[in-house]
């Protein structure tokens, strides 16, 4: 069996910019419409979005738990073209103000025929 280990750091300005694509999802409800100013990680790989909306005075704090962050940051390797193996187990975890995405996929092997 070969076994791969690949990990992706996402920088807070990827962070953003994956908030913002997510954003952008038609009938999604979890962020309301306007301008990502901040995506701050917390423990156990969830993070803090503030929303800028248009014409509030206020940003507008919504919490991503680490199953959801994953599901934005998987959507937002698809967008960029970034190979991720579906049937890999993936974890992610905070890295002060960023993220890590460790991927881990088996494979297994077999012998020329006898």
């Amino acid at each position: 069996m070969i076994i791969e280990t690949r990990e992706l750091l996402f920088t807070n300005s990827a962070l953003k910019k994956a908030f913002a694509w997510y954003a952008a999802v038609q009938n999604q409800t979890d962020l309301p419409l306007g301008a990502i100013t901040t995506v701050t990680p917390k423990p156990g790989g969830g993070v803090y979005v503030l929303v800028q909306q248009s014409g509030a005075s206020r940003n507008r704090e919504v919490s991503f738990n680490a199953s959801k962050t994953l599901a934005v940051l998987l959507y937002f390797c698809r967008k960029q073209r970034i190979p991720i193996p579906r049937e890999a187990d993936k974890d992610i975890a905070a890295q002060g103000d960023s993220i890590s995405l460790t991927i881990s996929g088996k494979t297994r092997t077999v012998s020329p025929p006898a």
